[in-house]
């Protein structure tokens, strides 16, 4: 009789056992629920995060481009003007060579530098003298 009640109470421990364990995997599971909900909104915010900032950056790519063709639009033109300026002083100053002005009337009167006046009054000499002097 009393292995009898000795196995009775083994299998009512055994029993308690597999209720707690039961309990505990219960409570486990509860709270791995829990954790992938909050890791599933986590991720979520994250992707909807990531969609906001690819979406503001293409459109700050389109600006920047935007920005870059006006620029270079704009430098284009600026070395246009800047050319067509230099142009129509050289032009102006070759033509108060072949008045007979000097380096320094071309400093004043067209804005050239110095060496830009003298380069000018020696290419104009260069070309006034006959072709056989010029290489001699």
């Amino acid at each position: 009789m009393e292995s009898q009640w000795l196995f009775n109470l083994i299998l009512v421990v055994q029993f308690l056992i597999l209720i707690g364990v039961s309990f505990w995997v219960y409570s486990l599971s509860k709270r791995l629920k829990r954790l992938t909900n909050t890791q599933l909104d986590a991720d979520q915010n994250q992707k909807k995060q990531i969609q906001v900032l690819a979406s503001g950056s293409i459109g700050m790519g389109r600006r920047l481009v935007a920005i870059e063709k006006k620029l270079n639009i704009a430098v284009e033109r600026q070395s246009e003007i800047l050319s067509k300026e230099g142009n129509v002083s050289y032009n102006r100053a070759m033509e108060l060579l072949a008045l007979g002005a000097t380096v320094d009337d071309l400093v004043s009167k067209c804005g050239l530098i110095r060496a830009e006046a003298e380069l000018i009054s020696l290419l104009h000499k260069e070309s006034r003298r006959p072709s056989d002097q010029r290489f001699t």
